[in-house]
């Protein structure tokens, strides 16, 4: 919401007229398309600036995004945010906006002149605690209203283009037979193809792109060859067949100057009768016709004029009169006036403003001479992979170092820091002018963190004299996350070789059948009784591993007499008899015990989902043991009626892999 619900603060584009809100929410500017203020300016940075509010002072703030050309208010370098006034003047790449904010209740408006020395306030929180109920309710209304316009893009696709026509201004007057430059922007999609430019109707430019851009913009050089009221209208679509709204201007181009016959002078020795003159009706007088004047540039400077290589100079323009457009080469492009202009070139270079008018194109120009040859050690960007790094994981870390001086580099020392952690450096040897190189190195981040500083130097022992001394360092905060590991299933069939049978007379089988109960009576033994083993090989879960969960399941194939009645329930022991089966497992000590539920029918399973299975199995694993080994046992072994009761499991010493074998089926995470 704006300060006055009348007249709120607002930005204004000085060379196409738009204007854009400013609210108390942050509001990111830049070629982006999740900007709030969106700039079709190819030297605005994607994410360039923001302007954010500050309720305990009562005023909005500006703030730089480390953006490559800079921001600038009333012609100073930002270098920490600073307080806006109304009638500052913003300037990002070549776009100028001139900012007006409404008075407070009961104070008077005072425009300031723009400020003459370098800095500004302190450097606030770019995310002030809003304080008060209001405020939380206009965050909120903010928030609301974002991820509204998100879903609404996911829906729509990739936006819809927006189209500015940039030259000629609305209502603009051009003289007969004068050329001027036709110029259209469209902005706001990611897939555009098509800007398609029009003069009365009939298409006289395009600019496509196949594959689809973020903007497209069309210039046409144009003479009028009718005076009169013409129309100039643009309009884009997508690769996804989005078409813009139909924008246009109208101009106004006059007709030929004409020549005016000068009157003779009567002589002057001859008396001049008094005429009295007869009135002449108004409807018969002849308008004189105007001759519009070319555009008149006030003044086009460079201080200083003259530069060692590797420093910058400030180009400065006045006023442009009589003029529509105004843009400076090499590679500034379209500016307002007046204005100023970094520019840091390395070797002497010329630069020159064109004003196009009515009336015609004026042209002056400026030198900035470029005295010696240093190097220039910056460092362009850090960038990870990936991105953004994760805690716990290696993460390859890439610094770009590059020399954008015009002399050569000798060898230096770098070094890269994460917050408080050790120093990774290292050492270049030499770099040549304009040459980039990319430093690899591996960091391993230890915990998540919300904002890490970062920090990478070039030239670290002053070895090299520069041109610039100034941007040796780059610092940045980066997010390290969590990463969520997921669990993995694992199904794990029972070895044939292991699975069996033993009985108390010292006998036994692992090639058939699992059998558990009893038999005949032996004399002395007593009954014969029957043992089932299961094992398990664990050596595919890594070390570490949390298990989370486990199942082991069993198909109960033949029952024989009637072992439920007269022997009990099942039970399950958690056992180790190491990698061979004889009859040493049948008196193996039970590491845990479980009863089962009883399964009286035959071809069933058993299932047993128990978090004591699982507990057993992170035993094994906790005591470095290869299998997890189960005992099979009916409570009551003994009847002494000599007659056969059991059941038969099937094991897993099937060649084919039957169906039915045993499995332990586990979830763990790594």
């Amino acid at each position: 919401m704006s300060n006055n619900e009348e007249a709120g603060a607002q930005l204004r584009v000085q060379h196409t007229g738009q204007v854009f809100p400013i609210e108390k929410a942050e509001l990111g500017i830049g070629r982006q398309e999740d900007n709030a203020i969106i700039l079709a300016d190819p030297r605005v940075s994607a994410y360039h600036a923001v302007i954010y509010w500050r309720a305990e002072t009562g005023a909005f703030f500006i703030e730089d995004l480390e953006s490559k050309g800079g921001t600038y208010v009333n012609g100073i370098r930002l270098e920490a945010p600073r307080m806006l006034r109304d009638g500052d003047s913003i300037r990002l790449g070549n776009t100028v906006m001139e900012l007006t904010l409404p008075p407070s209740p009961g104070a008077t408006l005072v425009r300031t002149l723009p400020a003459v020395g370098k800095g500004g306030p302190g450097a606030p929180s770019r995310r002030p605690v809003l304080a008060g109920i209001t405020i939380a309710i206009l965050a909120g209304f903010t928030i609301l209203c974002v991820g509204l316009l998100v879903v609404l893009l996911l829906i729509g696709g990739r936006g819809t283009p927006n189209v500015i026509i940039q030259s000629p201004a609305d209502g603009a007057q051009i003289a007969l037979g004068n050329e001027l430059i036709l110029r259209a922007t469209a902005s706001g999609a990611t897939d555009i193809t098509l800007l398609e430019l029009r003069v009365d109707g009939s298409l006289v430019a395009t600019a496509s792109e196949a594959e689809g851009m973020s903007s497209l913009t069309v210039s046409k050089p144009w003479i009028f060859g009718t005076p009169g009221e013409h129309v100039i209208s643009a309009s884009a679509s997508t690769a996804r067949e989005k078409s813009s709204r139909p924008v246009s201007v109208k101009v106004t181009v006059y007709g030929a100057v004409a020549t005016d016959t000068p009157t003779p002078e009567p002589p002057t020795d001859t008396p001049t009768p008094t005429v009295t003159p007869s009135p002449t009706p108004e409807d018969t007088a002849t308008p004189t016709p105007t001759t519009v004047p070319p555009p008149q540039v006030e003044y086009f400077q460079a201080s200083p004029a003259s530069i060692r290589a590797g420093d910058c100079a400030t180009l400065q323009w006045g006023k442009v009169n009589n003029a529509t457009e105004a843009s400076i080469g090499p590679d500034i492009g379209g500016v307002g006036t007046p204005g100023e202009e970094t520019v840091c070139p390395l070797e002497t270079t010329s630069y020159t403003l064109t004003a196009r008018g009515p009336g015609g194109t004026t042209q002056v120009s400026t030198r900035v001479t470029v005295v010696g040859g240093l190097p220039d050690l910056t460092i362009d960007s850090i960038a990870f992979v990936p991105s953004p790094p994760e805690a716990g994981e290696e993460t390859e870390v890439q610094l770009t170092i590059r020399n954008a001086g015009i002399g050569a580099a000798d060898a230096f020392d770098w070094e890269w820091q994460a917050g408080t952690e050790p120093t990774i450096d290292g050492r270049v040897y030499g770099l040549g002018a304009g040459e980039s190189t990319v430093i690899t190195l591996a960091w391993s981040p230890g915990q998540p963190q919300e904002r890490l500083p970062i920090e990478a130097r070039v030239d670290t022992n002053d070895e090299v004299l520069e041109g610039n001394e100034d941007n040796n360092r780059y610092a940045s905060v980066i997010q390290v996350i969590e990463v969520e590991i997921e669990p993995v299933t694992l199904t794990l069939m029972s070895e044939g070789i292991l699975d069996g049978y033993s009985l108390n007379d010292g006998t036994g089988s692992n090639s058939r059948d699992i059998l558990i109960g009893n038999g005949e009576v032996l004399s002395p033994t007593g009954e014969l009784v029957a043992r089932g083993f299961l094992s398990f090989d664990l050596s595919e879960i890594p070390a570490g591993a949390t298990i989370e969960s486990a199942e082991l399941r069993f198909y109960q194939k033949e029952i024989e007499g009637s072992p439920y009645q007269k022997l009990g329930n099942l039970v399950l022991e958690h056992v180790y008899y190491g990698t061979s089966f004889d009859e040493s497992a049948y008196d193996a000590p039970a590491l845990g015990t479980a009863v089962l539920e009883l399964q009286s029918s035959p071809e069933a399973w058993y299932i047993l989902s128990d978090l004591t299975i699982a507990d057993w199995v992170q035993s094994s694993l906790a005591a470095d043991l290869s299998r997890q080994q189960f005992r099979l046992q009916f409570s009551q072994e003994t009847d002494g009626d000599g007659q056969e009761d059991w059941i038969a499991i099937e094991d897993g010493g099937s060649i084919l892999g039957s169906p039915q074998a045993p499995r332990l089926i586990l979830i763990y995470a790594p």
